[in-house]
């Protein structure tokens, strides 16, 4: 923690640019004691870690909020102090919240707002950050959680990349994309994984981009809507990878006879050689629904043929059941994207699945779906 209470109960900052024989003295001429529990810290000046306050060992201060921090957590929270000050924003480091016992990194108080600020560096639990986040809800507080900037991410570009479920946690969302903010103390800029296409598993397409955070405004930066140029690279990664999981989707079955993909490109004398471009297409949002879109759609035509129907045919009620019919996720979001796909064939006036369209036609309405306004 940076932030601590002297002899005097006055609140104290650290400053962690002083020189540390400054800090040391200062350890040695002043005592400072938990703003919480209101036992005494002692301040550490090492090597390893910018200094910070720490309990005592063996302290019984009820909730530990800041207790072996790293160092990044440490350095990020002081950046993005120092970021708020100097856009003259009203900010707090590490405010005690005794109504709701938490303790965000910073609070800031912009256009009549409370906004908490929370730098997430370690691993948090779905159920621990709702529950954070229903305590600020209920002091009337908005929060920002802005996760670390993962290692290995290249920066300034339209890449493939694995995106963990820990971190997917906080994806911000427009009515037009997703994208997620993390920051980075050692390179001092916010890295942006923005346009989030998702392919399978923890895998993602993203449009990586980097802002000083002596570029950065607040309200934060929020990333623009991918250019005609943008979407065709990521039709490209897309293609490369549907291409891929196909030849070895085919090699191995995941449940033999029971294989729903695989059963349905038997029934519908599918040429894995040329395979239809309407399948296996990117539509937002398709994470919500299981497994890869070619799997899915692939068992849409499957469906439609077991029950003698086209896609002219496929109502709200005929989508539902073709959800349950699948085993896939019965929920409104999941029905949202497989409605959407329903659309998107409408548009192209196909009915079935042999029926052909030309590939400029296809992207161009893939392209409008992906910047199409969230409902």
């Amino acid at each position: 923690m940076l932030v601590a209470y002297t002899n005097g109960n006055k609140r104290f900052v650290l400053n962690t640019t002083l020189p540390h024989t400054t800090l040391k003295q200062l350890r040695k001429t002043q005592q400072f004691y938990c703003p919480q529990c209101k036992q005494r810290l002692q301040l550490k000046v090492g090597q390893v870690k910018i200094p910070h306050f720490a309990h005592i060992a063996n302290s019984d201060c009820e909730e530990r909020f800041s207790e072996g921090e790293s160092n990044a957590h440490l350095e990020g929270k002081e950046h993005l102090f120092t970021f708020f000050q100097t856009l003259n924003v009203q900010v707090q480091l590490e405010p005690y919240l005794p109504t709701i016992q938490q303790r965000p990194d910073l609070l800031v108080f912009y256009n009549n707002k409370l906004i908490a600020i929370e730098f997430q560096c370690s691993f948090l639990s779905f159920e621990r950050l709702t529950e954070r986040n229903r305590g600020y809800s209920s002091a009337t507080i908005t929060p920002i959680w802005i996760p670390v900037t993962p290692s290995k991410i290249q920066t300034n570009g339209i890449f493939k990349l694995s995106i963990s479920k820990q971190l997917q946690q906080f994806i911000l969302s427009t009515n037009q994309q997703q994208y997620i903010m993390t920051y980075s103390p050692n390179l001092r800029q916010f890295i942006y994984l923005s346009n989030l296409m998702y392919l399978n598993g923890n895998t993602f397409i993203a449009k990586v981009q980097a802002i000083p955070i002596s570029k950065q405004n607040f309200p934060f930066y929020i990333p623009k809507k991918l250019s005609n140029e943008e979407f065709t690279n990521y039709l490209m990664l897309y293609n490369s990878f549907k291409h891929n999981y196909l030849k070895s989707r085919v090699l191995i079955s995941r449940q033999g006879v029971n294989d729903l993909f695989l059963r349905s490109v038997y029934e519908l004398r599918l040429d894995l050689q040329n395979f239809p471009i309407v399948l296996g297409v990117p539509i937002k949002g398709s994470e919500v629904v299981s497994g890869f879109t070619i799997e899915w759609q692939t068992a849409l035509f499957y469906f439609l043929l077991v029950n003698q129907l086209n896609v002219r045919s496929l109502n709200d009620g005929m989508i539902h059941y073709f959800l349950k019919w699948a085993h896939l996720n019965e929920t409104n979001d999941a029905f949202r994207v497989v409605k959407d796909y329903c659309d998107l064939l409408k548009k192209l006036s196909i009915q079935h699945v042999r029926q052909t369209v030309g590939k400029q036609e296809l992207d161009n309405h893939l392209y409008s779906q992906f910047l199409a306004i969230k409902r």
